[in-house]
């Protein structure tokens, strides 16, 4: 086989042809001799294997001799309102994404495969496709995996239903969850810790103490099994309220069709989901040597993919437990507690209680939700001497950005100042712009000014020329006469 490599990590072939991926797997015959067999070269040819000699054969799907075509689905009459909530998926996820590759080339073939699509749902014959496998450097060493993009709108139709649900459960816990949520974020988790530890000590005025704590290697922890359970069990709750009371009864007038049977199914196929066993790797195989093995699905037993928007919705509601147990814990207590992914702080007035409650916390995440807390990344302190929460430091009435943050955004400055000197295109100009935009909005409530500065003048004389700072060192804009041409 041409072009073919070999992937030690999951026992598949990847064959590149131009800007074409093919993934092979081996197929083993009777007598004991190996052919390949095409699973599926991309989303617009289909699967054409002659088992006979391994030949493989390209045939374009939505062709004359299309291989699925919409009318050979069979007898089954998917409902329009159901094709109609797949559409809906489709255009809540290409929203903001209509220019990348692979939204134009889904683009020129949604209207046949979308229907295929609500098909497969409709008839509980829908697998996950082949994933994309890469790895990310900074800030540190993290496996990533990019679901097809038809996943991808199965994804969003989940989400669509099961998230005002997680919503009101997150209302009910005091809304101290701050990660994946619409409103919400880094900076509001930040403000809530800083508001919440002022409060606690009464404005800095009593002793209070705050604890961080971290997971071990969270997404890859996950067990799979446990999770499916969770959700199945919360779903089946609220497909009893719905089929009793209504949405009304819980300020959910504009909830859609929930199609239960089909949600419960596509909510199992995608947390089940093993993607390692089906991919294309977009990284040297090489790089998975940094990667300790509970950091790697390949060598992890369980762990939810990071990169799918169920799996961050999903470790989300998991935590949500983790917040009903610390609430069930200091009740009664003059206490405050915020959450971000596999970060937390709890915040307390008594010490000797905070001091006994982190056992039983270490307990229950080990026993009930299988999760490990990390035995070096604690950090128990009274709340005047502040605590690093997503990036920044908080200090009594003022806050500072990490060091890793700077170092980070002074490395970036300094790289583009060479490239200032050595020269740059329109792309490259517009790329520096925006990156020193999104450090600045880091820096931002920071009192980080004299970094700004500092940084800013790294770059030398070259980008005063292109360029021109807003503000007190807020944002940089392009100067009007180097601004491209928009057509």
């Amino acid at each position: 086989m041409i072009g073919a490599v070999y992937n030690p990590l999951n026992g598949r072939l990847t064959a590149r042809s131009g800007k074409a991926s093919f993934s092979y797997e081996v197929a083993k015959t009777e007598e004991g001799s190996n052919h390949w067999c095409v699973t599926e070269n991309n989303r617009n040819n289909a699967r054409n294997v002659n088992f006979g000699n391994g030949n493989a054969n390209n045939n374009n799907k939505y062709n004359g001799n299309v291989v699925r075509p919409v009318a050979a689905l069979g007898d089954c009459k998917v409902p329009k309102d159901f094709v109609y909530s797949v559409w809906e998926a489709y255009y809540d996820y290409l929203w903001g994404k209509t220019r990348s590759e692979q939204a134009i080339e889904y683009m020129q073939i949604a209207a046949d495969d979308i229907p295929v699509l609500a098909y497969e749902l409709w008839t509980r014959t829908y697998h996950p496709g082949t994933s994309t496998c890469f790895l990310v450097k900074y800030p540190k060493w993290c496996e990533e995996f990019a679901a097809g993009f038809r996943d991808r709108i199965v994804h969003h139709w989940i989400c669509l239903r099961l998230e005002p649900l997680f919503e009101l459960r997150f209302r009910e816990q005091g809304d101290v969850s701050f990660n994946c949520r619409k409103g919400y974020g880094t900076e509001a988790a930040v403000e809530y810790a800083a508001e919440s530890m002022r409060r606690i000590s009464d404005n800095y005025h009593i002793p209070a103490w705050v604890f961080r704590g971290d997971l071990v290697g969270f997404f890859m922890s996950i067990n799979k099994e446990l999770l499916w359970y969770l959700l199945q069990r919360f779903m089946r709750r609220w497909q009893f309220r719905e089929a009793h009371f209504g949405w009304q009864r819980y300020g959910l007038q504009d909830q859609p069709c929930m199609y239960w049977n089909i949600l419960f199914h596509a909510v199992q196929v995608v947390v089940l989901h093993h993607p390692e066993r089906d991919c294309v790797l977009n990284s040297p195989v090489s790089w998975w040597r940094h990667l300790q093995p509970n950091k790697s699905l390949f060598t992890s037993p369980t762990g939810e993919p990071i990169g799918n928007l169920t799996t961050q919705l999903f470790a989300n509601f998991l935590m949500s437990f983790f917040i009903a147990y610390v609430r069930f814990l200091f009740r009664g207590k003059n206490y405050a507690v915020a959450q971000f992914v596999d970060d937390f702080l709890i915040i307390c007035d008594d010490l000797r209680f905070l001091v006994d409650s982190i056992p039983k916390i270490e307990l229950f995440l080990k026993q009930k939700l299988l999760l490990n807390l990390h035995k070096d990344k604690r950090y128990l302190q009274p709340v005047s001497h502040g605590v690093l929460f997503v990036g920044t430091y908080i200090k009594p009435g003022r806050l500072y950005l990490s060091n890793r943050t700077l170092a980070r955004f002074k490395e970036r400055c300094e790289g583009f100042g060479r490239m200032l000197n050595e020269g740059c295109n329109e792309l490259d100009l517009q790329r520096i712009e925006q990156t020193l935009n999104s450090y600045m909005g880091f820096c931002m409530k920071r009192c980080t000014y004299r970094y700004r500065r500092t940084n800013i003048d790294l770059m030398g004389a070259r980008f005063w020329r292109r360029y021109y700072i807003k503000g007190s060192f807020l944002s940089a804009r392009t100067k009007t006469k180097y601004k491209p041409i928009k057509l």
